[in-house]
């Protein structure tokens, strides 16, 4: 459990493209945390929560704040218009400088997300899974599953703007998060019927169906399947009650580290 409060410093952009973060425990040489906030932009509640947990007393922990004007849809990696960045191209000019700043090691980095930051981690991890040393995902609205057969940003298939993906990512050890409650359906969990159909109608099903088609894919694919769920339970939506009362940072460490 968390033992002490710890404030992170805010860094600004620094220039177009690259998203303002909050930073914490950052010392030279430590493996870094990435963890990105849902639809809320809690960025800084993210960063002190971990930040003050005794596991990750020594990892640099970054919370990325995506901007809505600057970023667009920063769950499904998507822009609006040209004047946006896509998330992703977002976040590897932010590690970049940080890393060129000394504050991250160069190389691939553990990645959290929730809500919102799980939908844009996990399809992060698709794309970029030479960046991604270990991914922890917790309480996504929808996924975007491992299939050719639907298009971006349903599934992995070509059509909707984004290029096919290799099979990197599922060598990624992935843990899937959700509460046994997080089963509310309001306006804020899409109910879109391609989603509906292939996902189901909540969280807490929806997680269990992409851990499913992960494992399956990997093992069609010839690779050990290495998704994995995990159910916190008698908790909801709510991230502080996701800490509070279902463990989240305990689980997330176990996970990443």
């Amino acid at each position: 459990m968390s033992t002490a409060r710890v404030l992170p410093a805010f860094r600004p952009a620094g220039a177009p493209g690259v998203p303002e973060c909050f930073i914490a425990n950052a010392r030279p040489g430590q493996q870094a945390l990435v963890a990105v906030h849902g639809i809320s932009r809690n960025a800084a509640e993210i960063a002190m929560r971990f930040a003050a947990h005794p596991a990750f007393a020594r990892v640099t922990v970054i919370a990325p704040l995506f901007d809505r004007k600057a970023f667009g849809r920063y769950q499904q990696l998507a822009v609006r218009d040209s004047a946006q960045t896509p998330s992703d191209s977002g976040l590897i000019a932010l590690l970049e400088a940080l890393a060129a700043e000394g504050v991250v090691l160069p190389g691939p980095v553990r990645l959290f997300g929730f809500s919102g930051g799980a939908q844009m981690a996990h399809r992060f991890a698709m794309f970029h899974p030479e960046r991604v040393a270990r991914l922890c995902i917790s309480s996504a609205g929808w996924y975007c599953l491992p299939r050719s057969d639907l298009a971006w940003p349903y599934g992995l298939g070509e059509g909707a703007g984004r290029p096919a993906v290799g099979p990197g990512f599922l060598d990624i050890a992935t843990t899937v998060l959700v509460g046994s409650r997080d089963t509310r359906i309001d306006s804020s969990v899409r109910q879109d019927p391609v989603v509906v159909e292939h996902q189901g109608h909540n969280r807490l099903r929806r997680a269990r169906n992409f851990v499913r088609a992960m494992n399956q894919f990997a093992q069609a694919q010839g690779h050990p399947g290495r998704a994995r769920l995990v159910t916190m339970p008698g908790v909801s939506h709510e991230f502080a009650q996701c800490v509070e009362e279902g463990n989240l940072i305990d689980i997330a460490a176990q996970a990443l580290l």
